[in-house]
């Protein structure tokens, strides 16, 4: 008997699951988090609530109760010290890379509605405290959201294929921050996590890519931004700052050549990097590669993923929200209010 039960495979999720759980955390975000706000508690617990009880906690539960195999949902294995210096130098690349891909965005944004939106409320954390600021915005997130996008709903994914949890995982990460000027970045982060998490059977190089990537720009943003105000803002023109004008004049061009020449070049420099993080997942790819175990894919799982569709357009409500208030539209603005987002 005991031969027997070794031989069994483990119960893991399935498309339903991840569909599921990316429904009740975007229904969380959406209508619960705005009475989270209203009870007046500081932005510090409001974040480990968040966090914690819904982005880590639920998957958790969510497991349990479908009794799936833990260890294997949420693959909670050591990374290899090769692994682990290879995240280390993946880091900075892709911060390089996020940043470029942001920038452009911006640029984007402004030139299709005339403004952005800026969050003020995370961007002030990340300038106060530092050590509490590195561990709400760096090591919270790092545990918290990687347990859920590269634990569960990644792994439920995989019955699809391995490079459709990837790719799909990584898209569902992007969304889930709610602001499609950082759309590109974030999914830049959550592919390339969702990769080497799949490659190694690690969660913990997706935690340290995450890690890295908030804390690198919590440093950053400690001695260098000084937004004022909570919540999100609606800046006209954010490129219109001193900074920007005297840089703009010091090179004898105009502030629209000014940012059109920061465009060519944040261009090239998105490129070179992205090269140089297809160089690495290679150098991933070939130190793993006996390693990997291929997911089985199950016929018809597919289906499942329509639990996720209530989440999606709960998302795409937003996106438009934010677009229409970019147009100066009241609708988007009275959308974000009854949201909490505004």
């Amino acid at each position: 008997m005991e031969i027997e039960k070794n031989t069994l495979s483990p119960k893991l999720p399935v498309p339903f699951d991840s569909g599921l759980l990316y429904t009740v955390v975007a229904l969380y975000y959406v209508y619960v988090s705005k009475y989270i706000i209203g009870m007046n508690i500081a932005l510090e617990f409001r974040l480990i609530i968040s966090q914690v009880v819904f982005l880590a906690a639920t998957p958790l539960i969510l497991a349990v109760i479908r009794g799936y195999d833990i260890k294997k949902t949420f693959r909670l294995k050591a990374p290899r010290p090769l692994e682990a210096v290879i995240m280390l130098v993946m880091s900075p690349v892709m911060i390089v890379a996020g940043f470029c891909a942001g920038f452009i965005a911006l640029l984007a944004v402004k030139s299709a509605f005339g403004r952005v939106y800026l969050e003020g409320d995370i961007t002030d954390l990340m300038t106060r405290n530092l050590p509490i600021a590195i561990l709400l915005v760096a090591v919270l997130p790092a545990v918290c959201e990687e347990l859920l996008f590269r634990g569960m709903i990644q792994k439920g994914l995989e019955k699809l294929g391995a490079g459709w949890s990837v790719f799909l995982s990584g898209i569902l990460f992007g969304l889930f921050h709610f602001d499609f000027q950082r759309l590109a970045a974030q999914t830049i982060i959550g592919i390339l996590s969702a990769y080497v998490v799949y490659r190694t059977e690690s969660i913990f190089n997706g935690m340290i890519l995450h890690f890295m990537n908030n804390g690198l720009l919590t440093l950053l943003s400690n001695y260098t931004v000084k937004f004022q105000g909570e919540g999100t803002q609606v800046v006209t023109d954010p490129f219109a700052t001193p900074e920007f004008l005297q840089m703009a004049e010091e090179s004898g061009l105009s502030l629209e050549q000014f940012l059109g020449m920061m465009a060519g070049i944040l261009t090239v420099l998105l490129a070179i990097s992205g090269g140089v993080l297809i160089g690495l997942v290679m150098v991933v790819k070939s130190i793993t590669k006996d390693k990997v175990e291929k997911p089985e894919k199950v016929k018809g799982s597919a289906k499942g993923l329509l639990m996720g569709v209530p989440g999606i357009l709960m998302i795409g409500i937003v996106y438009t929200a934010l677009a229409l208030t970019l147009l100066d539209n009241e609708l988007g603005k009275s959308i974000l209010r009854f949201m909490g987002i505004l």
